[in-house]
Formats: structure tokens, C-alpha cells, sequence
């Protein structure tokens, strides 16, 4: 993950399972997923093993270890079943995400919708440090961001990708990089791959 001194910028922490809670809710983007971080995963939550639903995204070997297992085929998926879910989760209830950015604050708003607190839900970022852009002008997004400037989806204007993050939107501010002096845009860069 890159250093910002914008405070903005959420500092991710790793993943530990608060003993207290009663539920254990595991949500995991399935490309983090790499050789050692499941088996480090397994071992981290196995003082609550009995207690864990594990939900994985995308295509991932079957597994065991992660407590009563549900696999769904996209990020998305495990959203909607997250904003979707009938139980109502009380406050002794936790929930850990492991992903990348868009997916930690995806299923962050999902999580709140139906009730979790600020203070139940723990993030890791994991995996591609690519973006999820916001334009200042459309107010569209632009998914998938590796580089310095990026021309938006929606309204097309080249946008300097900033290091602001919008937590409501899970999104960086990208801003109109030639706004001042139009045409001259700065050599684009590889940085957030």
C-alpha cells in the first residue's frame, strides 16, 4: 500500500478477530487470495473458527479452515448479498474484509445499510492498488485506475487522479488536469498497479 500524509487516506490495518464478538463474518475478494495469505487467514481466525461464515468472491479452490464457507462469482455478488441479508446482526457481531480498495468500501456500505457499526468492521487492503475514480465535474466513476491521469468515463475530460479519498463514495477525487491551460496535459505515469 503507498504512504499519503492526506488524512483522507484510509490506513488499513491487518485483519485480527475481536475474541468478544459473537458472530464472525469474513468477507475475502478472491484474487488476494495468493499462495501464503490463506494459510495465514486460517491460522488468524481459527480461535474462531466455530463461530465464522467466510463469504469468498470470484473463482477460488475449495478451501477449508475459514468456517462455514459461501463462494459467489463476483465482488458484486457478495455486496448484494450483504445488503441483502436477512439476519439482523446485532452489536456483538464482527465483520473483516480483505480486498482491494472498491471492494473494501463496497461491501463497507453494504455492511452499514444493514446495520454494522464503524467499530465492528475491520478492512485490509490486499491485492491491486488500483483505483476507483470520482470526477469533480460529472460526478461519474472510472474503475480500475493505474495510472497518474486517466480521461473519464463518463463526460471524458483528463483527470489528475488525487490521493483525496471519499470514504461514502470509495473513491479517489480526480480533478481536471489541464483546466488552467487547456490542451497541456503531463506525461501519464504508471504508479497504481
Amino acid at each position: 500500500m503507498m504512504h499519503s500524509d492526506i488524512k483522507s487516506r484510509p490506513v488499513y490495518q491487518p485483519l485480527v478477530p475481536d475474541l468478544a464478538g459473537g458472530c464472525h463474518l469474513l468477507v475475502v475478494e478472491g484474487e488476494t487470495l495468493v499462495p501464503g495469505r490463506l494459510e495465514a487467514l486460517v491460522g488468524v481466525f481459527a480461535p474462531v473458527q466455530a463461530s465464522l461464515h467466510t463469504w469468498l468472491a470470484g473463482a477460488v479452490a475449495p478451501m477449508s479452515g475459514l468456517g462455514k464457507l459461501w463462494q459467489l462469482e463476483s465482488a458484486a455478488d457478495v455486496v448484494d448479498a450483504l445488503a441483502c441479508a436477512s439476519r439482523g446482526y446485532g452489536v456483538g457481531d464482527r465483520l473483516y474484509v480483505q480486498g482491494t480498495e472498491p471492494f473494501l468500501w463496497a461491501v463497507a456500505t453494504a455492511a452499514a445499510v444493514i446495520g454494522f457499526g464503524e467499530k465492528q468492521v475491520q478492512l485490509h487492503h490486499a491485492g491491486s492498488l488500483r483505483r476507483r475514480v470520482w470526477c469533480t465535474h460529472c460526478h461519474g466513476m472510472t474503475e480500475g485506475v493505474t495510472t497518474s491521469i486517466v480521461a473519464c468515463g463518463g463526460c471524458g475530460r483528463h483527470l489528475l487522479v488525487r490521493d483525496h479519498f471519499s470514504r461514502r463514495l470509495g473513491a479517489f477525487m480526480g480533478v481536471m488536469v489541464d483546466a488552467e491551460a487547456p490542451g497541456e496535459i503531463p506525461a501519464i505515469e504508471e504508479v497504481f498497479a
